[in-house]
């Protein structure tokens, strides 16, 4: 097992990026859905298995095999658990994270695999690595949580080499995720919320403790219908507008940024490269209580039309 480590903090970040890495950084994305192991191999053991179990289209549609002796950088590392595919594949992977946690986690599951790879702290929005640096760079639900996306895209062109192909994972705008879940019904359960306290917001305003629900990730927890009803007390009615309530209904509350793409937004954000396509992904009914005997053909005919993850094959 050998790995590299890299400068481990990014001096002078924007501010609207502190905000970023200190929601992330509260731990690597994902670790919430494993609420208990007896250890860390068996902890990125279930981790991996709900992944791929919940997350199917990685394996099939993500080409792993394809990275054989190639230099592959990935952008949000989380638990490593693709950075283990890319590796045990044969690539030579460079994984970078905007935040600690991430990258700590990372090079943990590679020393307990004994696999090789670097690790680093990036800021997505400006690399250190030169031009034409490599051959592919994979993104799986990351660059969408950065306040400039495009200048995130704009970054992967440079650092690719003529030729590479990128592998990004954004949400989908065109999804029942968005249009029903986030847009909808829980904007609904939002303003039940607030008229419930119609005659309390001056009292509730003063009880308000920024920073509370920074770990918060479960939407299903009722509990998170409280962090944003203070998310309203502190922001009035924009705080369900559009453009403003996705940002806070994907991964938290307390979220700073997740931006939504259709195909087409996709292609035009991409468009500095010499050809692109998407693919439509991601329903998981089955991990749902009394939903996961529904057939995995159904549930793949739902996600490739109403999918909430848009995955984009670019080639520089």
């Amino acid at each position: 097992m050998v790995y590299t480590e890299r400068a481990e903090s990014q001096v002078g970040l924007p501010h609207e990026l502190e905000n970023v890495q200190q929601f992330w950084n509260t731990e690597a994305c994902g670790t919430h859905f494993i609420e208990e192991a007896a250890n860390k191999k068996e902890f990125y053991d279930q981790y991996a298995r709900f992944r791929y179990l919940t997350a199917w289209h990685i394996p099939e549609l993500i080409p792993f095999a394809e990275a054989n002796g190639k230099k592959v950088l990935e952008i949000g590392c989380g638990n490593g658990a693709d950075a283990v595919q890319f590796a045990q594949h044969g690539a030579l992977y460079t994984g970078v994270d905007l935040t600690e946690a991430a990258i700590n986690a990372t090079r943990e599951h590679f020393s307990l695999r004994g696999l090789s790879g670097q690790f680093q702290i990036e800021n997505a929005e400006n690399l250190s690595f030169q031009d034409n640096s490599f051959d592919m760079v994979y993104s799986h639900g990351v660059l969408h949580h950065t306040p400039r996306p495009e200048t995130a895209f704009a970054e992967v062109h440079r650092v690719l080499k003529p030729g590479g192909k990128a592998v990004i994972m954004l949400y989908h705008k065109r999804s029942f995720n968005y249009l029903v879940r986030i847009m909808t019904y829980m904007r609904a359960r939002v303003l039940m919320k607030i008229g419930s306290r119609i005659f309390r917001w001056s009292k509730d305003r003063k009880h308000i403790h920024d920073g509370q629900y920074l770990a918060l990730r479960d939407n299903r927890k009722n509990t998170i219908y409280q962090a944003h009803y203070e998310n309203f007390l502190k922001q009035g009615w924009s705080y369900l507008s559009p453009s403003n309530f996705v940002h806070h209904c994907t991964d938290g509350p307390d979220c700073p940024y997740a931006y939504v793409y259709s195909g087409k937004e996709a292609k035009k954000a991409f468009r500095d490269f010499s050809h692109v396509e998407t693919a439509v992904a991601h329903f998981p009914l089955r991990k749902y209580p009394g939903l996961n005997k529904i057939p995995l053909g159904f549930e793949k005919y739902l996600a490739k039309r109403m999918g909430f993850h848009l995955i984009v094959f670019a080639t520089k």
